[in-house]
């Protein structure tokens, strides 16, 4: 390309001088994108984004594609039937997903709108509440400290303008859960609302709440390939409810949201543990509680978690964040929000060879606290 054109590549050029200048819906004006802290140094454990570990037999799943899968268009047919009989229920109680992600995205979308409101326990996974304001919705937010679920809070706050309460549970980033008798009062006391649950980390509970949360007319679960099948990067997720509201999900987004190569691979999955939990559940709820001993040796401020990851709170948080990114070790530091300032959390990475290096790793930089004052 000669020179010239480089210089007249609309593309390259200052918006102003084109005569074009985006003009985004309020919504989007206000927002701001998701961007985690980054650190500067290589890293050689990314334990900051709650990514699983895949079983072994991926390779085996991948090679098994053919050429097929990739010219058609997916078909999640199959894929429902799996997890139809995984959690007990009909097919059309089923929509597959990229991700969980696109399933909260259109539970908002289809179900707020302005002068509505959703109500949020928080802190929580972040993506709902801007997934909700780009709907129009008002977030009402409820204090969850630690492992006291707000209830009575959120029942306080409720009215007829509350189109959703949302619970994360195993909560991100916390890792708090909501109990049974907690999730049935909520249902019961709010039978027109949408009581919505978000079990991502549903897998490394103590109790799986996917059962309880399907008797009540008005709930809808989200679960995901991310976490205990370490398929984050497939973007599978899928949502389960009654098949009124999962029809309005399928008007909320477009046709073919997933691959047939990812849809393939979680069918594979599927079938290989058609009851069980793949080896990393097991691993990582083992490197959690050892993580949880070796912090509270050190007198760190630890949340009981049930997801793949432990969460902490100490002043020392973002040297913490440093010194381990020092040795090649990435942790999600909350530096970016107000109210997390002083918290970390750490991914169990499922691995033994993996896990030594981040428990040396981490009680090396815990001794050296006092120094870091």
């Amino acid at each position: 390309m000669s020179q010239a054109l480089k210089l007249t590549n609309p593309l390259q050029q200052p918006l102003e001088t084109i005569g074009y200048i985006p003009r985004a819906a309020s919504r989007v004006a206000t927002a701001n994108a998701y961007r985690p802290p980054k650190l500067l140094s290589p890293i050689r454990l990314q334990l900051d984004r709650n990514e699983g570990r895949p079983p072994v037999e991926l390779d085996e799943w991948i090679s098994a594609a053919n050429r097929e899968l990739v010219r058609r268009y997916p078909n999640s047919s199959s894929l429902t039937e799996q997890l139809a009989n995984r959690h007990g229920v009909n097919p059309e109680q089923i929509l597959v997903t990229a991700g969980g992600d696109e399933s909260l995205q259109r539970i908002c979308f289809a179900f707020l709108d302005v002068g509505t409101q959703m109500i949020l326990p928080s802190p929580t996974f972040e993506m709902l509440a801007k997934y909700g304001s780009l709907a129009g919705a008002e977030i009402v937010n409820v204090h969850w400290a630690a492992n006291h679920f707000p209830v009575s809070g959120i029942l306080n706050l409720a009215s007829d303008r509350t189109r959703i309460v949302a619970v994360v549970s195993p909560n991100n980033p916390s890792g708090a859960v909501v109990t049974p008798s907690e999730l049935r009062l909520l249902a019961e006391s709010l039978p027109s609302t949408l009581i919505l649950v978000d079990a991502a980390y549903g897998e490394f509970a103590a109790e799986d709440l996917t059962g309880l949360a399907l008797q009540f007319p008005n709930t809808v679960v989200v679960r995901t390939f991310s976490k205990a099948w370490g398929m984050a990067g497939l973007r599978i997720g899928y949502t389960i409810g009654r098949p009124e509201t999962i029809e309005l999900l399928r008007r909320a987004g477009g046709p073919y949201p997933t691959s047939t190569l990812s849809e393939a691979i979680a069918y594979q999955a599927l079938k290989n543990f058609p009851t069980g939990m793949p080896p990393y559940v097991s691993a990582a709820i083992k490197e959690r509680s050892e993580l949880t001993n070796l912090l509270r040796r050190f007198e760190i401020n630890v949340i009981e978690s049930q997801g793949n990851f432990v969460f902490l709170q100490t002043e020392h948080a973002e040297a913490i964040w440093r010194q381990l990114g020092e040795l090649e070790i990435a942790v999600r530091w909350f530096g970016d929000h107000a109210e997390l300032g002083n918290s970390l959390r750490i991914s169990c990475p499922g691995n033994d060879a993996e896990f030594a290096y981040l428990r040396s790793s981490l009680e090396s930089v815990l001794q050296n606290l006092p120094k870091l004052n």
